[in-house]
């Protein structure tokens, strides 16, 4: 099964679970808090399973921040905030936090887990997210979007000083090259195609994405990536490139990278 479909089928159950509970509650007492909140709940299934882990994260805080302020005409009328409401303000934010948080992490373990069951020649085997030939198909298909329609898609590339790795036992540099591959996979959206390259450098393709958003996702990465290694900001290297500044660039990348590992390509003329 493809991941599209994965989201898919997740979003039509959670969206008929919704319309389902709130049938059923016709019946009883009308509580517009209550109704909002499933209608939140629901778009916290979506960031989770649309964006992963960090969008989960953010689509949980804000759908917390709306349910809490619908709650507070309602905690001033009574003078204050009873028992009854504080549980249901924490059963809600908590509820919020796991399928967001939660839920964000397994669907971004699940797309790659749906890649290695297709077909073990798109998964590398050391980092578990996709290899060298998986995303020279998915810099083809940016590519391709890109010279029929202008869709922008950015890439970045991260590599990493030989110091940080050198030294290390086999177990412990694996460790960390799993630790790096980890971050960045939970850290981007599940549109996004997170890979490990032949030569150790780690490359995500951002479709939909100019440059500018390239860089900002850039930033953060090398951030992050040198958090989970404890290293200094000179030992990562992060470089992006994107469309339609690096168009041309990008062609040569992905034809360089086919001709590594000698995989055939769609001409480049065809994608500049």
């Amino acid at each position: 099964m493809k991941y599209s479909r994965f989201e898919a089928l997740v979003l039509i159950v959670g969206g008929l679970s919704v319309l389902g509970s709130l049938f059923f509650s016709i019946g009883g007492e009308f509580i517009a808090e209550e109704v909002a909140a499933q209608l939140l709940l629901f778009g916290v299934l979506v960031g989770a399973v649309h964006w992963g882990r960090s969008g989960g994260f953010i689509a949980a805080l804000f759908a917390s921040a709306i349910y809490i302020a619908l709650r507070v005409p309602l905690v001033l009328a009574e003078g204050g905030l009873s028992a009854e409401i504080l549980s249901l303000i924490l059963v809600r934010v908590l509820t919020y936090g796991l399928i967001g948080i939660v839920g964000g992490e397994l669907c971004s373990r699940i797309k790659y887990v749906f890649a290695r069951l297709e077909g073990s020649s798109s998964i590398d085997e050391l980092s578990h997210i996709y290899n060298q030939r998986f995303v020279i198909r998915a810099l083809e298909t940016a590519g391709g979007q890109f010279a029929r329609y202008e869709t922008p898609y950015s890439v970045v590339i991260i590599e990493l000083a030989d110091s940080i790795l050198a030294d290390l036992r086999v177990s412990k540099r694996h460790s960390l090259i799993k630790g790096v591959a980890g971050y960045v996979r939970g850290d981007v959206r599940l549109v996004d195609e997170a890979s490990r390259l032949e030569d150790g450098r780690f490359l995500i393709v951002l479709p939909h994405t100019p440059k500018p958003g390239g860089a900002v996702v850039a930033q953060r990465l090398h951030r992050g990536v040198c958090g989970v290694l404890g290293a200094r900001d000179e030992s990562v290297t992060v470089r992006v490139l994107g469309t339609p500044d690096d168009a041309a660039e990008l062609v040569d990348l992905r034809s360089g990278l086919a001709s590594q590992i000698g995989v055939d390509t769609e001409p480049a003329q065809s994608l500049a």
